[in-house]
């Protein structure tokens, strides 16, 4: 009998996320604008996810609108070194066909800069307590890398040298409808695609879309929704590996997927919600949902059919209930979610408990 893993294996070292940020501010541009505000930071940071691990250095400037509502919009740039290596859970050697050691999600070193503009208007009624109104942001983000290599076999000291050059582009549009005592509905709109820029761009793993979990489909493993485009390779890579009679036939990542190994992302995402929240004391709420969503690798038209004539534009969906906690921090938000459609065979969970902070 396979013996699944299914637990994050953490990276040789130190096995600690962190975030350190050291900057300075200027509230306004005084003498020059009252208008604008602006910031330097030097940053490094340490994240361990179950698709990659992330180690970087940088330094960014930001400026942006000091009027907060309803329009606020800025731009960072950011400069800086990082170093992506792909995690344990990883199933991209599977999809890729090849040695375990070699992957198509691009690991390695980076000098990079990152240009992200964001725009964002809030005509909610009241920001901390929504019942009305629209909230409507975008966000982009144009990162290139300073070194890199147009094959992916090169290399510089043994590892891999990141070569990107793409543009990322994402959105959310959420509107508060108003009922009676005190309740409402919020609906919600997102998605995202990434343009690679040249033929040998490649989107590394922190720049990928996720999709998953408490912030987007609940009912889902946190970021474990696979790419809609690459299912019925993962379909046939676990059931090549439940037809053998022992384990040895079957590769480390079939057996993680099987066991619901977390997705790698994709460069094309939507997502849908709506939510139906009914106060029952002043700090209280109950809340009911519906969300839906999908993810792609490869950017496909959403309103095409593939060479099989299925459409592309196919959703996920689950429901569930909850707790809203208004707290001086902001609104907590806990809740039960069922997958109306899991996937028996990629391992997803029928339901799962969520908490998060901020919520919509």
């Amino acid at each position: 009998m396979s013996q699944y893993e299914t637990r994050i294996k953490y990276p040789a070292g130190i096995p600690i996320e962190r975030v350190i940020d050291v900057g300075i501010s200027a509230p306004r541009l005084y003498p020059l604008t009252n208008e604008l505000r602006a910031g330097l930071d030097l940053i490094h940071e340490r994240a361990l996810r179950t698709s990659y691990d992330l180690t970087k250095f940088s330094a960014q400037a930001s400026v942006d609108l000091t009027r907060r509502r309803p329009v606020t919009a800025g731009i960072v740039y950011e400069v800086g070194y990082q170093e992506l290596t792909v995690g344990a859970r990883s199933i991209e050697d599977v999809l890729a066909g090849i040695d375990q050691r070699i992957f198509r999600l691009p690991p390695g070193t980076m000098l990079f800069g990152s240009l992200r503009p964001m725009a964002l208007l809030d005509l909610r009624d009241d920001p901390a307590r929504p019942r009305s109104g629209i909230l409507l942001q975008l966000g982009g983000d144009y990162q290139r890398s300073f070194t890199g290599i147009e094959t992916a076999n090169d290399t510089d000291e043994g590892r891999h040298i990141v070569h990107v050059n793409l543009f990322k582009v994402q959105g959310l549009l959420a509107a508060y409808v108003p009922l009676p005592s005190l309740a409402s509905i919020v609906l919600s709109a997102r998605g995202g695609r990434v343009f690679q820029l040249d033929d040998q761009s490649r989107t590394p793993g922190d720049r990928r879309f996720y999709l998953g979990g408490a912030t987007s489909l609940r009912g889902f493993h946190e970021d474990g929704l696979q790419p809609q485009d690459l299912i019925d390779q993962l379909h046939a890579q676990v059931r090549a590996c439940e037809a053998t009679l022992t384990d040895l036939a079957c590769t480390p990542k079939a057996q993680l997927l099987a066991a619901g190994g977390t997705s790698d992302g994709g460069d094309q995402f939507v997502a849908f919600s709506a939510e139906l929240r009914l106060p029952f004391t002043q700090s209280f709420e109950l809340a009911m949902f519906w969300d839906a969503g999908n993810l792609w690798r490869t950017p496909v038209n959403l309103f095409g059919r593939d060479e099989t004539g299925r459409r592309y534009f196919v959703l996920r969906h689950a429901v569930g209930t909850g707790l809203r906690w208004l707290t001086p921090i902001g609104r907590m938000a806990i809740d039960i979610g069922f997958n109306l459609s899991p996937d028996a065979v990629l391992g997803e969970p029928a339901w799962g408990p969520y908490f998060s902070i901020e919520p919509i």
